[in-house]
């Protein structure tokens, strides 16, 4: 990551997945004598941006408290994470507010930086449509609880608490597929549909949750 930190923000470096705009670059490196590996290394500007105003912003409003009642925050622990507070004589509150921008500038330095090793995968955007792929997996018990709403059992049979999980299961084998779709558009129809220029996986999941089927029986 440090060895590209100055070159990899350029146009040339740039890879679009699902909308989002990304840096990306690949280098085949040694894991062993007898073995290599490809080192796909990604930076997002625009997250890291977002963290870095977010960052700012927190330490600017801490800052602001500190100087109005130094005494009162000299000991808070988030304060001393990010100020120095100091007694000072020459101060009109006896206090001097520092900000410890070593500390801002270490939190920052992996903001939006992302590697993947791969001993398989040579291209940038095929390895990381595969890491999300593998993502959605590995967070399908949140959803299960939370997008998909599903919460805690609660049931009173056995019976309706493995229907439950069923439709839940079901659910997020839907959101996966959406998502393997998606990302199959991306690498493979992207120059065909440009599916991305009007399509990220949120605002496509928000478009398929007002849909609905209704059947009624007589």
């Amino acid at each position: 990551m440090e060895s590209e930190r100055k070159d990899i923000d350029r146009v040339e470096n740039t890879i679009v997945v699902n909308g989002e705009s990304l840096r990306a670059v690949t280098k085949e490196r040694a894991l062993s004598q007898d073995h290599k590996v490809y080192t796909h290394i990604y930076y997002n500007a625009k997250k890291a941006n977002g963290i870095r105003e977010d960052l700012f912003s927190h330490v600017a409003l801490l800052r602001e408290a500190a100087e109005r009642e130094p005494a009162k925050y000299v000991d808070n622990e988030e304060c001393r994470q990010y100020l120095n507070i100091r007694e000072s004589g020459k101060s009109g509150t006896g206090f001097t507010v520092n900000i410890r921008h070593d500390v801002i500038m270490d939190e920052l330095s992996t903001a939006g930086w992302l590697v993947i090793i791969s001993n398989d995968v040579p291209r940038a955007k095929e390895a990381i449509c595969i890491y999300r792929d593998k993502d959605v997996v590995e967070k399908g018990f949140l959803r299960l609880k939370c997008s998909l709403d599903l919460g805690r059992l609660r049931m009173h049979s056995q019976e309706s608490m493995q229907n439950k999980a069923f439709a839940g299961f079901v659910a997020l084998i839907l959101l996966s597929e959406i998502n393997r779709v998606v990302n199959f558009c991306e690498i493979h129809l992207m120059a065909e549909k440009n599916l991305y220029r009007s399509y990220t996986m949120k605002k496509l999941l928000k478009i398929l949750a007002k849909q609905r089927i209704q059947e009624i029986c007589s």
